[in-house]
Formats: C-alpha cells, sequence, structure tokens
C-alpha cells in the first residue's frame, strides 16, 4: 500500500488495526464524504469571494489577515490530516475550508483577468475526474509499484523544480522574466502539472480500492476522500492556469 498522496502514507501501518472491522468502508461512505468536502469548498469559495470586496473597503487588514490566516491553516490541517488520519473528519473539513477561500480568491483573479476561465477550469476538472474513474474502474489504467513510484519521482520531481526556479527568481530576476515572457514555455510547464495531477488520481482511486477491499474501518473513508480533494484541487488550480494562459495570448 505505497502511496505518493501524503494523506495516505500511513496506511500501511494500519491495515491491519483496520482489517475485519464490523462496520467496514464502502465506496458510497467514501462518495459521500467526497461530495461534502466538494460543498464547503465551494461555499468556502464562493462567500469569502462574495465577502473580500466589503472587507477590503472596511478594513483591508483584516482581509489580508485572514488570507494570510487561511494559507496557514491550510498548511497546518494538511500536515495534521497527513500524520494524524483519524484527525480527518476535522482537519480535512479545515484543510478544504481554508483552500477554499485561496481556490475562491485564486478564481475571482483569474477571471477578472479573462472573463470564462473559471466555468472552463471547472468542467475540464470535472470532466477529467470522470475520464480518470472511467479508466480506472473498468481495469483500462491498473495501479502498480511502478506506476506508484513513477508518480512518486514525478511530484518530487516537481517540487523540486519549483523550488529551484523560486530561488533563481530572487536572486536572478532574469529567469522569471525568461519564463513569463515565453507563451508555449508556460503552456508546457502548465500541461506538464495537469498530466501529473491527472496521474496522481489514479493513485488516489487505487487507494480507496485498497481501503474498501482490505476491510478497513468506515473512518478510513475520510481520509481517502481527503486525499482525492488535495488532487482535485491542485488539478483545478492548474486547469485555471493553462486556461488563463490560452485566452490571454487569444486576447
Amino acid at each position: 500500500m505505497n502511496t505518493s498522496n501524503p494523506a495516505l502514507k500511513r496506511l500501511k501501518k494500519q491495515t491491519a488495526e483496520g482489517f475485519g472491522t464490523a462496520n467496514p468502508a464502502t465506496y458510497g461512505g467514501i462518495g459521500l464524504k467526497v461530495f461534502y468536502y466538494l460543498i464547503i469548498t465551494l461555499v468556502a469559495a464562493v462567500a469569502f469571494v462574495a465577502l473580500l470586496p466589503a472587507m477590503l473597503e472596511t478594513n483591508p487588514t483584516l482581509a489580508v489577515g485572514l488570507l494570510v490566516g487561511c494559507a496557514i491553516a491550510a498548511i497546518i490541517s494538511g500536515l495534521v490530516a497527513s500524520f494524524a488520519p483519524k484527525t480527518t473528519p476535522i482537519s480535512g473539513t479545515v484543510y478544504c475550508v481554508a483552500e477554499g477561500a485561496l481556490v475562491g480568491l485564486i478564481s475571482a483573479m483569474f477571471e477578472a483577468f479573462a472573463q470564462g476561465v473559471v466555468i472552463v477550469a471547472l468542467l475540464a476538472t470535472m470532466l477529467t475526474l470522470a475520464v480518470i474513474a472511467l479508466l480506472y474502474f473498468t481495469g483500462v489504467v491498473r495501479v502498480g509499484s511502478k506506476f506508484r513510484r513513477f508518480i512518486f519521482v514525478a511530484l518530487l520531481t516537481l517540487v523540486v523544480s519549483q523550488l529551484a526556479f523560486w530561488l533563481l527568481s530572487i536572486f536572478v530576476p532574469s529567469v522569471a522574466a525568461v519564463f513569463y515572457g515565453n507563451f508555449w514555455l508556460q503552456v508546457g510547464i502548465s500541461a506538464v502539472f495537469i498530466v501529473v495531477a491527472a496521474l496522481t488520481m489514479f493513485v488516489d482511486f487505487d487507494n480507496m480500492t485498497m481501503i474498501v477491499e482490505n476491510g478497513l474501518d468506515k473512518s478510513y473513508e475520510w481520509t481517502a476522500a481527503y486525499g482525492l480533494m488535495v488532487t482535485l484541487i491542485w488539478l483545478y488550480i492548474e486547469i485555471l492556469r493553462l486556461v488563463a494562459i490560452l485566452f490571454s495570448n487569444k486576447n
């Protein structure tokens, strides 16, 4: 049960504990919890975007502080959910609320830059989710140890490359200018991120399958749902960025 998703890293050690439980996890239970996380993420995004203009007008400091607080809350709750899976009902909820606010802000900024990008990104994300689920659950794509290792290496490479780019941009500003000034380079890098995020979703679905088929306790439904939400939010942001790049070139 090795996994590249941090939300499910410790399940291997806990399989024996949950195996044979009288109240095992089910696909339906996981689906309901994914739906719950989706709803609270969307509600947080819409609410934050609706309240942000008033906050900026009356108390800009509060608005900035709230954004910083959301970012910190997302990081902390994400770490808690990753290292303490039993807390996922609460920590996962906090994560989705905090991420929802941040995603709402990002979406509003991109929409102001190019109208129509948000709806396109949402539809593309949902379509990608449906296609990945279809390919996995029909057996067209199977997830093995080599696939998992590939995803782990790909994720590690993306993190290291992003960190390196960020550091270079600070000390060598021309690096950022080269990247942001090259349309096809931006498209290519965004496409790579989207492909890796989509492939990671196969691992998320495989983790769900192992949780259900190994008879883990129903509480692990929260862990599986949270793991998928982390990937889904990442995928949406990457698709949104690519759509915005394409729209900007069109305009």
